[in-house]
């Protein structure tokens, strides 16, 4: 008895880990992207299929997504993993974006735009952590042409709940001289 109870917990568990994959992807899409906007302010579009995956963690995967700011592209996203609460999976309308990955993207920023990302880093990370791996900042001038790029291995945004900051860490590249950025951000400095 204590075998098949075991069992059958392990199943429904595993069944309700599964309850994403049966979501519609117009309104996986549209509900994502709405999570998006208003957590992180990004506005999203999604080229390809939207896909579930629950291990480790309850996460969304999809691939050459857009984000655009003022009806201007500002990156092209290779692949971007998107990570849920595992709270209440019963309705769409209950999903909450925790974390963001970006992977291969390529970010597009001049002085007209360069606040999309300053905006970005002044959202509060709290509950969420924003990282981006093996992607690259174009920073271009007005005429549209590429002044210098920074490689970005890895970066990480997020919040330290024993010291009550943000902190900001990232390993990067730039003419070939591999430099890294720690800082942090709090209501005090």
């Amino acid at each position: 008895k204590i075998i098949l109870t075991f069992v059958a917990l392990f199943v429904l568990f595993i069944s309700y880990l599964l309850l994403p994959t049966f979501y519609k992807q117009g309104d996986l899409s549209e509900k994502l992207n709405s999570e998006l906007l208003s957590k992180f302010n990004l506005n999203l579009k999604f080229a390809k299929k939207i896909k579930y995956n629950f291990f480790p963690k309850p996460h969304f995967i999809t691939t050459e997504s857009v984000i655009f700011e003022n009806q201007m592209e500002m990156s092209k996203i290779g692949k971007l993993k998107i990570f849920v609460s595992s709270r209440n999976f019963f309705s769409l309308k209950n999903i909450e974006v925790k974390d963001l990955i970006f992977e291969n993207a390529n970010f597009n920023l001049n002085q007209k735009n360069y606040s999309f990302l300053i905006d970005l880093l002044n959202k509060n990370f709290k509950e969420s952590d924003l990282i981006i791996r093996n992607s690259n900042i174009f920073f271009r001038n007005l005429e549209d042409e590429v002044l210098f790029i920074n490689k970005i291995l890895k970066m990480k945004y997020y919040y330290e709940p024993k010291e009550l900051k943000n902190i900001f860490y990232s390993d990067n590249e730039i003419f070939n001289i591999p430099f890294s950025i720690k800082s942090f951000f709090n209501s005090d400095k």
